[in-house]
């Protein structure tokens, strides 16, 4: 009797506790400006919405402690809510910017103390056992790591060396494999801190970078950030614009840079890297449901070290959100330590978000899932495991229902799924399309369906064909055929390579680890799901494993699916699962016999060590070669994504100059300025060929095209590159802008 009497004031406890929080971030958002208070409000946006959503849906808090990716997830889901919520509200009640601090300060308010009221009710156990270190400086230290990293991105933006950026990587590789090795000594949330520390600090090593952001498809969705900030609202309907249409790119971004005064560029250039930094703990915090400290760690460790995340995620903001999102759906999915309802309700709600969040991610999820539920159902006949499970089910429909409704009758966006549709009928699959190309069987397979480089004549005769048949209004000008103006190829640069031995060892070393993971993988999730004692979350997570290398398998062969969905974020996606069932094999081979423990730890460490020094791009520095944006300031990597001051001038003076339906022509090097400043999409063509140019267009040069004199051009799947057609444009268009490393061409 007396347990209820003791219990009630810990529960009122923890709602005085939380309310003096909302009171706190309410208090702070009016002082904006410092940035020691933006420091704090961040960190409180992700984590006490989150925190208030969990408890009222009484998801238990030992479960929130040993998986704390759910605080910001939740936290995410709170913001969307709410920002959504007071953006389509607003001009109902005579608001017509509803974006801005106070409304949206309210909205985050009112949702939150909505949720707190309604977790009034909830269970002493909701309450998360929270236990502060006795050395939290023993644990923090790895968090200096991501600062090196910074300092070093900056050093190379100033025209400095690449040193403190070398030593940075170099730490992250040092850092991860020693916590391999010792990880069963070290605690627990050291080896967590350890994880989250190694993949910001590669992740800030790029985002960090340049004159704006890193990568392609962020030009286009920072454009559309600062679209949202600028207006102060953002709506439902857009058509054909699948970006403009996820909340992670307008409203969320908007929302904590009104909320926390922390300008808009630095929430995509800094926070989503800080949020998405997150993936690697949450695959360890996955693992060890099923597997032993140290093999949860090197799973975890094996999506840390693959600088492949590092590279492409920064690049897309809207996959860095849902990516997150969705291994926090995996895991609710997976987790028996909740009770039913409410884990379904987690369920849908984090299956909303991500579909709210990316459309290619939801799409590659819905598929993932449903092939899971497939084989689970085909396993339960022959093995223990339920035909079918709740969340599970309610994982796909959420998801899929998500997607059909947001993607359709609510934003009228449908990104890409009619299109994959009609390929398919029209093209089927079209099994590895590069067989032939020069290469073998063998060679297309292990290469996948990745760009293949293609000779300028032969681009030249495809790019006309093309335009023939669908560019008909198109109409270059009659001199376009002078053999002055023939096109030339040209080479990227690329640092000489000082140790070709060891650049084609490393090269193959790196080959034969990502072929091994697929290999052990697929192994490792068929044992998974046909030993007989496992228990039901292992047999679980090795069918989402098989689905998972259904996937990848299919994707690689499919020409028609890599044009859709290229294999690398494919790979981001899919990789998590498989990496665990990759460690699990290993597992019971160390366990056999204790002699193989040291032999197969050594091993693993050392396909570690290849695979970060091949994808890191950091044996570059070493052995000469390509070398990324992150360790450089210069080559192929840093000429297409790298932008510039002047860069950036010249193509707002541009985007302030022309008028709907007038045609812009850039080159792939040229595009991401342009994009980024004017958000120009629709009448803008990437083949700056003599053979292709209308009469009247524009042109946009880059400093890559004026300065080093290149052009890049992707088409079906091939890149090329050629010296820029200069002459020509000198020849017959009027030189209307320059600013000495970029320029603007028009008639």
């Amino acid at each position: 009797m007396r347990a209820p009497r003791h219990a009630a004031p810990s529960v009122r406890g923890w709602l005085a506790r939380y309310a003096v929080a909302l009171a706190l971030l309410a208090a702070l958002v009016p002082l904006d400006r410092s940035w020691a208070v933006q420091l704090l409000l961040i960190p409180l946006l992700l984590t006490v919405p989150g925190l208030i959503l969990l408890r009222a849906l009484r998801i238990p808090g030992r479960v929130v402690s040993s998986f704390p990716v759910y605080i910001p997830c939740a936290s995410i889901i709170v913001l969307f809510a709410a920002g959504l919520a007071v953006d389509l509200a607003g001009p109902l009640i005579g608001v017509s910017a509803p974006l801005r601090t106070v409304p949206l300060l309210v909205g985050l308010e009112v949702i939150s103390l909505v949720l707190l009221v309604a977790s009034k009710g909830s269970p002493p156990d909701v309450a998360i056992p929270w236990r502060l270190p006795s050395r939290p400086a023993g644990l923090a230290w790895p968090l200096l790591l991501p600062l090196v990293s910074a300092a070093g991105a900056l050093r190379l933006n100033s025209g400095h060396g690449n040193g403190v950026a070398v030593v940075a990587l170099t730490g992250c590789m040092v850092m991860v494999i020693t916590a391999v090795i010792f990880s069963e000594r070290l605690h627990i949330i050291l080896l967590g801190v350890i994880l989250y520390a190694a993949e910001l600090a590669m992740m800030w090593s790029f985002s960090l970078r340049g004159g704006l952001v890193y990568g392609f498809d962020i030009a286009t969705e920072y454009f559309d950030l600062n679209h949202t900030v600028l207006t102060g609202i953002w709506h439902p309907p857009h058509p054909g614009d699948a970006y403009s249409a996820m909340l992670s790119v307008t409203v969320m971004p908007a929302e904590l840079h009104f909320l926390s005064g922390v300008p808009a560029l630095v929430i995509f250039r800094v926070v989503y890297p800080a949020i998405s930094a997150l993936l690697p703990v949450a695959v360890f915090g996955l693992a060890r449901k099923i597997l032993s400290r140290r093999w949860a760690f090197a799973a975890a460790a094996f999506i840390a070290m693959q600088a492949t995340f590092a590279q492409e995620l920064p690049a897309v903001a809207r996959q860095e959100i849902a990516l997150v999102l969705f291994f926090a759906l995996i895991m609710a999915v997976l987790d028996t330590g909740v009770q039913r309802y409410s884990r379904w309700a987690l369920v849908a709600l984090l299956s909303m978000a991500m579909a709210l969040s990316h459309y290619s991610t939801t799409y590659v999820a819905v598929t993932l899932i449903g092939l899971t539920v497939l084989l689970q159902w085909l396993a339960s006949w022959f093995r223990k495991v339920p035909h079918l499970t709740g969340a599970i089910c309610i994982a796909f429909v959420a998801s899929l229902a998500s997607a059909a409704l947001w993607y359709g009758p609510v934003t009228h966006s449908a990104p890409g799924l009619g299109q994959l549709a009609q390929k398919i009928t029209g093209q089927g699959l079209n099994l590895l399309p590069n067989h032939g190309i020069g290469k073998g069987l063998l060679a297309t397979y292990l290469q996948g369906n990745a760009q293949t480089p293609i000779t300028v004549t032969r681009y030249e005769r495809l790019v006309i064909n093309n335009y023939s048949a669908n560019e008909p209004f198109i109409t270059p000008l009659s001199d376009y055929t002078d053999p002055i103006y023939a096109l030339r190829n040209a080479k990227p640069p690329v640092a000489p390579v000082t140790w070709r031995a060891g650049y084609s060892a490393l090269g193959l070393g790196s080959l034969i680890v990502q072929q091994l993971v697929y290999v052990l993988g697929g192994i490792g999730a068929l044992l998974m799901v046909l030993r007989r004692k496992v228990s039901v979350i292992t047999r679980q997570v090795g069918l989402f494993a098989l689905a998972t290398l259904f996937f990848l398998t299919l994707i690689r062969l499919s020409g028609t699916l890599a044009a859709a969905y290229n294999q690398e974020r494919a790979l981001l996606q899919a990789t998590a699962v498989l990496a665990i069932a990759l460690c699990w094999p290993m597992q019971s081979v160390v366990g056999l016999r204790k002699g193989r423990g040291i032999g197969v730890l050594a091993v693993s460490a050392a396909c570690l060590t290849v695979l970060f020094m091949s994808t890191s791009e950091l044996g570059g520095t070493v052995l000469g070669g390509t070398t990324a944006t992150n360790l450089a300031n210069g080559g192929e990597d840093f000429e297409r994504f790298y932008m510039t001051a002047p860069e950036l001038a010249s193509a707002r003076w541009l985007g302030e100059r022309t008028r709907p339906g007038q045609l812009v022509y850039a080159d792939r090097y040229a595009q991401l300025p342009l994009v980024a400043m004017t958000g120009i999409r629709r009448g803008l063509f990437g083949d700056v060929i003599p053979a292709t140019l209308n009469r009247q267009a524009w042109v946009y040069a880059s400093q890559s095209n004026v300065v080093d004199g290149r052009a890049r051009a992707l088409f079906d799947n091939h890149s090329v590159t050629y010296v820029f057609p200069a002459a020509f444009l000198e020849s017959n268009y009027n030189l209307v802008y320059t600013d000495g490393s970029s320029e603007v061409f028009h008639r």
